[in-house]
């Protein structure tokens, strides 16, 4: 499975690959895969959301800063990706998949 079945399965078939809505699920799943295909797929994925998010150069984690767009106090309660509320969930992974795609794009035009 590339970059864009992923997201496509995210997208459209979400409750095959993922058991609930949270974020923090996820986001170990694509931190999974990313893994299980040596890091290649989000080469560059880090610096990517930074800078769409706004915080170029930013060495924290793709995940915080994404979440951080729903839930600005994030890093003020030093909160584990874990404890991002549930109803933030569904919102925050099609951000999450709104940026794959827009990565994949990026990286497929270059």
């Amino acid at each position: 499975m590339d970059l864009r079945e992923l997201c496509f399965h995210l997208r459209h078939r979400r409750r095959m690959y993922l058991p609930d809505d949270r974020y923090g699920t996820a986001v170990a799943f694509v931190e999974g895969y990313n893994s299980a295909l040596g890091a290649v797929p989000l080469s560059g994925f880090q610096e990517y959301v930074a800078t769409r998010t706004g915080n170029a150069g930013s060495p924290v984690h793709w995940s915080y800063l994404i979440a951080s767009t729903a839930v600005p106090d994030i890093f003020d309660e030093g909160a584990g990706i874990g404890q991002v509320p549930v109803e933030s969930g569904i919102s925050l992974t099609d951000t999450l998949v709104d940026l794959l795609e827009a990565y994949q794009a990026d990286v497929s035009a270059n």
